[in-house]
């Protein structure tokens, strides 16, 4: 099962929020800016993702409608089998969504934040994590982390590629 992040995982986020400024309040409206934002290598790397039929969660850390909109105007939706978006805590979802699916054997966790997924780690070890890398911290940050860290989605799936051999 592959459990993935959505901002600065699959959406340039970074991005989004140096134009943010300009788009207006519905989202809808500017939706060819916002289907942009998506990493180019994104729905790729989740076609060969749904090619391993195994489930794809997609959780996401933010308020709700919003997360919601930004998701369905990229159209990453239809690769998920789950869409999960939390206010709280991703441990908490992570809990249910555990739960849910109890006999995946191999869970991996793919997100850009260091922390938050050490913390997820902390709570779930048995989850595989791979973190993409954000602008939002140095390189030095992930490599002290001891979690396997990628620039692109394109060099995930090649270490996916090459764990489940």
């Amino acid at each position: 099962m592959f459990i993935i992040d959505f901002d600065d995982t699959l959406f340039d986020t970074h991005a989004f929020k140096k134009i943010l400024p300009d788009l207006e309040k519905d989202l809808y409206k500017e939706s060819d800016k916002v289907k942009n934002l998506l990493f180019s290598d994104a729905v790729s790397f989740l076609e060969f993702l749904k090619q391993t039929n195994q489930p794809l969660i997609l959780l996401s850390l933010g308020e709700n409608n919003f997360q919601k909109t930004k998701i369905n105007i990229t159209g990453v939706d239809k690769f998920f089998d789950s869409v999960h978006i939390t206010a709280d805590s991703k441990e908490l979802a992570l809990s249910v969504i555990l739960n849910d699916f109890k006999n995946e054997e191999d869970v991996w966790f793919i997100n850009d934040k260091i922390e938050e997924t050490k913390q997820v780690m902390a709570g779930f070890p048995q989850l595989k994590p791979i973190l993409k890398i954000s602008p939002r911290f140095t390189e030095d940050e992930y490599r002290l982390s001891l979690i396997p860290y990628f620039s692109t989605l394109t060099q995930i799936q090649q270490y996916v590629q090459e764990q489940i051999k």
